[in-house]
């Protein structure tokens, strides 16, 4: 059997003092020491000659050594493009009935997160500290063990969820969330089939069938009342709302996801009322301090609502204290996006400033952004965004900062369309945003842009005309609406 003991991830810290199931390290079925492994044991042991443990859903050895666990049961396939077969389960009924229930999918998935070799070992353990893969040479080096083509499908799961490749001591942090509550287990069973289908069938996938389940799920959620003021079900609520607003951006439309970020609001308030030493004497959540205390959940609300206000062009549901700075700490949020913490703080004191009053104070608050912008020294493909300086610093897009900034990212990225002036850019901003569909888990439907960009171009910025975040947020208004202004009331 195998010596927990060398396990990257302490398998003590999820077994002991515990009478729940444990989705990785537990299961229905018992070590197969001295049995015939033979029609039981997972791929890659059987073809090792180990003796399997056939742990559920990933062998534990297989976890050890860093390698994409099957399972007892047959390779995953790709999901019905028709009707998938996951169910969103009763939210009401025990939490280890329903973790021995997982659908194979997840084990696919929970293994594809937590066994891709390219993520490294666990920094505490030396026996693994020297495994390095960088995502060039994974797709290239063919493991003893590991055929080529499921490093390359390990490869690309990580990279239809990331940003960038994820630290290594990550995967202990998908384990401990998968079994913290039904609901992230659920919300996470979902997700594992929508990546999944993402992946193999994108163009042939009836999505809506997924946000049929998305919306079901959701409607599970908000029917559970046991234990509904424990802290740790209000922490499960919330970030699962949230990942399930993720999935309604990819697999409906941006009003969808809006609207779930929308009804998340009350329970990041319950939740935030938890946590003193988050607020500010004048009763603001500060976004520094949510960082610095590393409460993940909140942050990743606040993130979603100020990156959503400021692409939609819509207020935040919340005020926020944007007084605090950075701290120079690595965040481990921040390679889920690529999303710097000096990056959120601006992108707050922005949208805090296109509905504050203008005059001499307005106007002395944008050019410390600007400043703080053009100082900050960050590794990307550019030094500013012609939509921060057009939002902010009440310019149009005529001004020659805007110009320049579009022209650079222009010819990187093709990305950038409120400030596109001509011909040539326009059309390869919109031939990059209707590509955009199928490459990775946006956080707001890039392709929905296209007609708002269409109707800003063809309208207000016609023949070239110098336009303004006004006129960007009539034509959004126009071709896009969400529901803004309101926010359902603390229950």
């Amino acid at each position: 059997m195998a010596n927990h003991g060398d396990l990257p991830i302490p398998y003590s810290k999820f077994s002991q003092h515990s009478n729940r199931v444990d989705p990785i390290y537990s299961g229905s079925h018992h070590s197969c020491l001295g049995r015939d492994a033979g029609g039981h044991s997972c791929k890659n042991c059987l073809e090792r000659g180990k003796v399997c443990d056939r742990a559920e859903p990933i062998c534990n050895l297989c976890i050890r050594d860093g390698l994409f666990c099957s399972g007892p049961d047959p390779p995953i396939r790709a999901p019905s493009p028709v009707f998938p077969s996951w169910e969103p389960p009763d939210l009401l009924r025990p939490f280890d009935r329903s973790l021995n229930s997982a659908p194979r999918v997840l084990r696919g998935a929970v293994s594809a997160i937590v066994s891709t070799p390219s993520w490294g070992a666990s920094n505490n353990s030396p026996r693994y500290s020297s495994r390095k893969s960088s995502l060039s040479t994974l797709s290239l080096t063919k493991s003893r063990t590991l055929a080529l083509d499921r490093q390359i499908e390990n490869v690309r799961f990580v990279d239809k969820i990331a940003f960038k490749m994820p630290p290594p001591e990550l995967r202990e942090g998908i384990i401990l969330r998968l079994r913290s509550s039904v609901i992230t287990f659920s919300v996470m069973s979902l997700g594992a089939r929508i990546i999944q289908a993402l992946i193999d069938n994108f163009d042939d996938t009836n999505w809506t069938v997924y946000s049929n389940l998305t919306d079901r799920l959701y409607s599970h959620i908000c029917a559970v009342s046991n234990n509904a003021d424990d802290q740790s079900h209000i922490e499960g609520r919330l970030a699962g709302t949230i990942d399930l607003a993720g999935f309604k951006f990819m697999t409906s439309n941006n009003a969808a996801g809006y609207e779930l970020i929308q009804k998340a609001t009350p329970t990041l308030l319950r939740l935030a009322y938890r946590h003193p030493e988050i607020w500010t004497k004048s009763g603001l959540i500060s976004i520094s301090q949510v960082m610095s205390c590393a409460k993940y959940e909140i942050f990743n609300f606040i993130w979603m609502d100020n990156i959503v206000a400021m692409v939609l062009g819509t207020s935040t549901f919340l005020p926020y204290d944007i007084t605090g700075q950075a701290s120079h700490s690595r965040f481990q949020m921040e390679w889920i996006w690529g999303c710097p913490q000096e990056f959120v703080i601006q992108c707050a004191r922005i949208n805090k400033l296109r509905f504050s009053a203008g005059g001499q104070s307005g106007l002395n608050q944008w050019k410390g952004i600007e400043r703080e912008l053009m100082e900050w020294e960050p590794v990307s493909e550019s030094t500013n965004d012609s939509r921060d300086v057009v939002a902010i610093c009440g310019v149009n897009s005529a001004d020659p900062r805007v110009n320049s900034s579009a022209n650079q990212i222009t010819r990187l990225v093709g990305t950038v369309g409120t400030c596109a002036r001509q011909e040539s850019q326009r059309g390869l901003v919109e031939e990059k945003l209707s590509s955009m569909r199928a490459t990775k888990m946006w956080v707001l439907r890039s392709s929905d842009f296209t007609a708002v960009l269409e109707h800003l171009w063809h309208g207000a910025a016609k023949n070239g005309r110098a336009t303004t975040w006004n006129d960007y947020t009539r034509s959004r208004r126009a071709v896009l609406p969400v529901a803004e202004g309101q926010t359902p009331e603390l229950q």
